[in-house]
């Protein structure tokens, strides 16, 4: 069968999808989960799509178990893409159904297949003498192309507080190429916070897409500052460790990792918002968002939508602002309410905000400085308070080494404001619908030139309904010794949750 194949786009198809567990049974769960990817796969392919990609623990769920022994049930190998293995026609025992399953599916619909699984692969080193060998577990993604072929295979390089998976000797980068013309590569959810492997795959290997199974559990954003009256500065020479973790919502994240990189990402993600687990969407680059889901139960769980070739999206220096065609997320509050109207239903971690530098915008015209010797942080904010309401909101700095799960201490710079529920700090971060209106918003980052190549700067924006908004601008400029990012609020807005430059400084990374 000759494909029709578009010189323009190509056709993405991500699956935000809610796995069947039944407990202690690995059969039965995969089964499960394994029929309704093809179900899936099939729709996706009435739709034409090219490409369809499933979430992090979609057909295991994440109730793995936490003893290695115990994982033997629900894992399967993966054979290399350099054997050409397709295993809906092969026959290797150590093949799982569930694999042979989705290869065939692949293959029948005629459409390249991204899926997570757990993976099991036998190590037989040269100086052991046991003929048994040792079994390793891995959190592995597989790409079959349209034949059901393996094109891709690739080991979760950043385990986020995953006992049962180990990592390879030497982090994996994989890319995979397709027959309408485009490139991709793949990591997996916590990864997206990393140089390695997920900026290799952009800065070095100059990849354009990516394909990216997550089970992300959202975080509020935490942009919170100083007191002001009138303009304010403030000098902060060294900083303190602080222990904490938080992430961002979902779709806030993903859409700043696609602008920032300025690449097409495509996010299946895990739903089960009552742990805090949803968001999925088609980001654009600097073209903006073509597809997003982050709510409670989405009505269609197949988003598909069509992405640009790479020969036909904008350079870097053509663009100011995000996806102009997206309709705005508004959210309509109770002018007359005292009431705070909060947003119950996702689980959402909360950050340790006394860990920020911190001040309430109490003022119509409000203007912060902030900075240590390597980094600098300027808040401009007008805003009109609305005085029937106790939400407030505070600008924030932070230059800093955080921790994430428990294995590593993270370096962070960050700059922006976020809403808080009334005066107190400790209120910052639980959502809630907001009649006060910024009229403008503008926030710079200033980083030393040459540590700037070695970070990751991203837009973070967000509000009311977890989703990134539109109406911004973000410009990125070098001059002598500093690199300046600002990014700017184009139009007045209300139920504002959060706006700023969140960036990851890699050098002060520490695993343990």
């Amino acid at each position: 069968m000759t494909e029709q194949v578009s010189p323009d786009y190509y056709t993405a198809a991500v699956v935000e999808f809610s796995p069947t567990y039944v407990w202690g049974d690995a059969l039965k769960t995969l089964t499960y989960n394994t029929n309704a990817y093809i179900k899936y796969i099939e729709e996706a392919s009435r739709q034409n799509a090219d490409i369809i990609v499933f979430p992090e623990d979609g057909l295991t769920s994440t109730n793995l178990p936490s003893r290695i022994e115990l994982m033997d049930a629900w894992t399967t190998a993966i054979p290399s893409p350099h054997d050409e293995y397709i295993p809906c026609t092969g026959t290797e025992i150590n093949i799982s159904e569930t694999l042979k399953r989705l290869s065939c599916a692949a293959r029948r619909n005629r459409i390249y297949v991204v899926v997570n699984i757990a993976e099991k692969e036998l190590t037989i080193r040269d100086n052991d003498c046991s003929l048994n060998g040792t079994w390793h577990y891995y959190n592995t993604n597989v790409v079959f192309d349209r034949t059901g072929k393996i094109i891709a295979r690739y080991r979760k390089v950043n385990l986020y507080m995953e006992p049962q998976f180990s990592n390879t000797e030497i982090p994996e980068i994989v890319t995979f190429d397709t027959d309408f013309g485009e490139r991709f590569g793949t990591f997996i959810c916590f990864d997206i916070l990393f140089a390695v492997p997920a900026l290799n795959l952009t800065r070095i290997e100059g990849v354009s897409n990516i394909v990216y199974p997550t089970a992300w559990f959202s975080e509020t954003p935490f942009l919170t500052g100083i007191y002001v009256i009138n303009v304010l500065h403030i000098f902060f020479e060294c900083d303190s460790v602080f222990s904490f973790v938080t992430f961002p919502s979902a779709p806030q994240t993903q859409f700043g990792w696609s602008y920032a990189e300025n690449v097409n990402l495509l996010v299946a993600g895990y739903h089960h918002p009552e742990v805090g687990n949803a968001g999925s969407g088609i980001y654009l680059g600097r073209n903006g968002i073509a597809n997003v889901s982050m709510i409670h139960d989405p009505e269609y769980r197949l988003l598909i939508s069509r992405v640009p070739k790479t020969k036909h999206r904008k350079t870097v220096m053509e663009q100011e602002s995000p996806n102009k065609e997206r309709e705005d997320q508004k959210t309509e509050g109770n002018e007359s309410s005292k009431k705070v109207d909060t947003l119950d239903w996702i689980t959402l971690l909360h950050d340790n905000v006394k860990a920020y530098r911190t001040s309430l915008l109490n003022y119509h015209r409000n203007e912060v400085h902030l900075m240590s010797k390597d980094f600098r942080c300027q808040v401009e904010a007008e805003l009109q308070i609305d005085d029937s309401s106790p939400i407030r909101y505070n600008a924030v700095y932070f230059n800093d080494v955080r921790t994430y799960g428990t294995r590593v201490e993270a370096g962070v710079r960050l700059c922006g404001l976020v809403q808080c529920l009334n005066n107190s700090v400790e209120s910052c971060g639980f959502i809630a619908r907001s009649n006060t209106t910024f009229s403008n918003i503008k926030i710079t980052a200033t980083f030393l030139s040459y540590d700037y190549p070695k970070i990751l700067a991203i837009p973070n924006v967000l509000d009311y309904s977890l989703l990134p908004f539109n109406d911004w601008s973000y410009v990125e400029n070098t001059r002598g010794a500093e690199t300046n990012v600002t990014i700017t609020l184009n139009k007045p807005m209300k139920d504002l949750i959060a706006f700023g430059i969140y960036s990851r400084f890699f050098d002060r990374d520490r695993w343990n």
